[in-house]
């Protein structure tokens, strides 16, 4: 017997299941080589302040203040880039995730027909439910079961147009 109303815990979704926590490993990573970058490049001016600061009572002053305004230029453009780029990652790991939701998608589908719902909805959103209708376990099984492959960070979410055309 059926229930018109199921519940799910999208977040546990991509925890849990195999292909969600490659994408969370990805995602990981590319965060970490973020970091290491900025810390490298912390340490490349942190250095290149300390020699400046060195120079300071060998050099005239205005050569000294041309060669800070470069360096505080150089700085500042610098953490731009890293916060652009932070920034691109983040929409880049948004993308992924809503493509590993359009892909389980039928997973969904086909759970609602075995249980006979009219509807799905995330946990998040409802006050209270009895717990027999939480079906996050048996969506994670299935996307395992299915070998639901990560998504590729250059993928096309369903419904968005290519450059193959139509």
């Amino acid at each position: 017997m059926g229930s018109p109303f199921l519940i799910i815990n999208q977040e546990r979704l991509l925890t849990g299941s195999k292909a969600g926590q490659e994408i969370l490993a990805e995602e990981e990573r590319q965060r970490d080589q973020l970091r290491a970058e900025a810390r490298a490049l912390d340490a490349s001016f942190e250095a290149e302040e300390r020699q400046l600061t060195e120079q300071r009572p060998t050099l005239p002053a205005e050569q000294f203040r041309r060669l800070s305004d470069a360096f505080d230029a150089r700085v500042v453009e610098a953490r731009r880039k890293q916060d652009e780029r932070a920034g691109a990652l983040a929409q880049e790991f948004d993308q992924r995730r809503r493509q590993f939701y359009a892909r389980i998608a039928p997973i969904l589908v086909t759970l609602m027909d075995r249980y006979q719902a009219k509807a799905i909805f995330d946990e998040t959103s409802v006050l209270l439910a009895d717990q027999s209708l939480n079906i996050t376990a048996a969506v994670i099984a299935e996307i395992d079961a299915r070998g639901a492959e990560p998504v590729p960070p250059d993928a096309p979410t369903p419904g968005e147009k290519t450059d193959g055309g139509d």
